[in-house]
């Protein structure tokens, strides 16, 4: 809790390991970055790989989301967290992972409603629960569910902290890390009191490739 993004990292492993459950077969984690997930996911599949267009870390495959390199209808599970806000096309991207998913298959999405600019230029977008179930439905996947991660108050918390990081250097160093301290126990307990789920800082929806699921899988 002494760092600035410590809520936020918390609360997204938390749904990602909920999401779990729709896991199986042969996995891809698109826009893999350091892989944080794989852990949660590989007792559960048979086949793990990530895919990202970045060389450090370097993934299992270097490949561009909005063109997978990988053939049609390949995978049971298909990971996406924290990636379309920076796809110039998000549309593509998704549509490329529902031609990449088996029948039956699912897709995990994590993405941000509110949320400050991150790894610019390349920040795009922002999206709603309407906005990530149109383009699943564009992509040819049925929604099973949308969930806000948090509400208001988390999210004005966790924007507090990066805004204190401006502060985080020599003598102000312990202040401002206490301040991380307070600004998220606070928020988690006031969005536990009146949680306003419009105002979240982030969304996880789960989609699935319509069809009949594969009794046997062949890895």
């Amino acid at each position: 809790m002494f760092s600035k993004n410590w809520l936020v990292h918390r609360i997204t492993r938390r749904h990602v390991a909920e999401a779990v459950r729709y896991a199986r077969g042969r996995m891809l984690d698109v826009g893999c970055g350091g892989r944080p997930y794989r852990g949660l996911f590989t007792p559960v599949v048979s086949f793990y790989i990530g895919v990202d267009r970045r060389d450090d870390p370097a993934p299992d495959v270097k490949g561009d989301a909005q063109a997978l390199p990988f053939r049609a209808e390949g995978f049971d599970t298909i990971l996406c967290s924290q990636v379309l806000e920076h796809l110039p096309e998000p549309g593509r991207a998704l549509a490329e992972m529902g031609r990449a998913l088996r029948a039956g298959g699912h897709l995990i999405v994590t993405a941000p409603h509110i949320w400050g600019l991150h790894e610019e230029p390349h920040d795009y977008y922002r999206f709603t629960r309407y906005g990530l179930c149109h383009l699943m439905r564009q992509a040819g996947l049925e929604v099973v569910e949308v969930r806000a991660m948090a509400g208001y108050w988390v999210t004005a918390g966790a924007r507090f902290c990066y805004y204190l990081e401006a502060f985080e250097r020599g003598l102000l160093k312990p202040v401002v890390r206490l301040g991380y301290f307070l600004a998220q126990g606070c928020a988690t307990i006031l969005d536990r009191l009146h949680r306003v789920e419009g105002d979240t800082w982030n969304y996880i929806a789960v989609g699935r490739k319509p069809g009949q699921v594969e009794r046997h899988v062949r890895v």
